[in-house]
């Protein structure tokens, strides 16, 4: 185990839109200690695991480098090519036993802005603290492709203002629609993750150390940003599909109008 006045790092990454873990549970170099569709612990040693979420991300506790380098490589298949390549971030988890003929108090971890200090480290603050990076990790990955759609979204905004109509190809929108859904999909369904993890439900300590984790890595408040930046690409869409319809509404009703005027002048000329 590391010395107490070394922090052990941990690193996540966000490395797919979705893992299916029972793909990758035997492809890791050491034990699977715990097992779910939603998450998967590797054990390297008793101090040392590597957490993998069916979201797509992973997290590396106590891990050297050239380990989790060798084991991200084992996923890379399931990588979605993305603009914003892959999401990362690092925290900390600090071990200060409490001095010797301190006031017998219980002291549970406490949360700072880069760390949890606990007096003394156990797989369960460990467990709370990866999970609550892993999704701060994949929040950041959506937050990223979100403002890549409102820039888009923003440009087709602009364009209507500026021409006063649509002049991108029925191909080109449906493309645009198509990822907004996709996308909007993928977020509902990958980062519906904030639930207490059972580790908190009978424990008063683990149950604070969660929500104050939540509270400093703005979990609930950027979860929510994302909903309401869906709610303005949703709207944005809603207005592009029913210009899209308008525009083919329009041309039909050219065509059918430029039928009847056709036959109208054929009968003339018969009646000629």
């Amino acid at each position: 185990m590391a010395p107490v006045d070394t922090p052990y790092l941990i690193k996540a990454y966000h490395v797919a839109e979705r893992l299916k873990l029972k793909d990758l549970r035997d492809r890791f170099s050491a034990e699977v200690i715990e097992f779910s569709n939603y998450e998967m612990i590797v054990r390297y040693a008793n101090d040392s695991y590597l957490f993998v979420y069916n979201y797509g991300s992973v997290v590396f506790f106590n891990v050297p480098a050239e380990l989790q380098e060798r084991e991200l490589s084992k996923i890379q298949e399931y990588r979605v090519p993305s603009d914003q390549g892959l999401a990362t971030d690092v925290f900390f988890l600090e071990v200060q036993p409490a001095a010797p003929g301190a006031a017998s108090v219980p002291q549970g971890p406490k949360v700072y802005f880069d760390r949890v200090v606990a007096p003394a480290l156990s797989f369960e603050i460990i467990k709370i603290a990866c999970m609550l990076l892993a999704e701060s990790t994949a929040l950041e990955y959506y937050e990223v492709l979100i403002e890549n759609l409102l820039e888009k979204t923003n440009r087709y905004s602009k364009k209507l203002q500026q021409q006063g109509r649509m002049l991108e190809s029925s191909e080109d929108l449906i493309k645009f629609i198509g990822l907004c859904l996709d996308t909007k999909q993928s977020i509902i369904a990958n980062l519906y993750i904030v639930d207490s993890p059972d580790e908190t439900w009978d424990s008063v300590e683990l149950d604070k150390l969660h929500q104050e984790l939540k509270v400093m890595m703005d979990v609930d408040i950027r979860y929510r940003a994302l909903e309401y930046k869906i709610k303005i690409i949703q709207e944005s869409v809603d207005v592009i599909v029913d210009l899209s319809k308008n525009r083919r509404e329009t041309l039909l009703e050219m065509i059918i109008i430029l039928l009847i005027a056709f036959e109208i002048v054929l009968t003339l000329i018969k009646w000629t």
